[in-house]
């Protein structure tokens, strides 16, 4: 399946996920003062993200799917996991409110804190590396 995330989508993560690291780097500094970068981006990738780094029509579609009891099209295990936890919050807010706000309820969970950024700790590592390399570049072109 095609890369189905917008750059604004894809822009916010990768800000959140600098941010992350920088906040992991922080927090594991107070308990172990020479932490690799390694070990702070495995810490990183384990930490709760600011919200689903998906599209509301890519949360639309797969609800609408998994509310029919379809497959999703979906290979990489973190996007499928990402997506049954969508669902799950949305059927349990669905239970919780008046049904005609159906797309409102799906708009707030996406903007909600995700258990996780759902990437592999190789995507992670290589939106830090290509996001710093770029600064450095930027910053020695000044």
């Amino acid at each position: 399946m095609k890369n189905t995330i917008n750059n604004s989508v894809r822009e916010m993560r990768k800000q959140d996920v600098i941010n992350s690291f920088y906040e992991s780097y922080k927090t594991l500094k107070k308990t172990k003062p020479f932490a690799t970068q390694n070990e702070v981006i495995e810490y990183a990738v384990k930490s709760e993200a600011p919200r689903f780094y998906v599209t509301f029509e890519n949360a639309r579609r797969f609800v609408s799917l998994l509310l029919r009891k379809k497959k999703l099209p979906i290979v990489n295990e973190n996007k499928l996991e990402m997506y049954k936890e969508i669902y799950r919050r949305y059927i349990k807010q669905m239970k919780d409110s008046n049904k005609r706000y159906k797309f409102l309820i799906l708009e707030k969970i996406i903007e909600e804190p995700a258990p996780s950024f759902y990437l592999e700790e190789e995507t992670f590592r290589g939106i830090i590396y290509k996001t710093l390399r770029n600064r450095n570049k930027n910053f020695a072109m000044n």
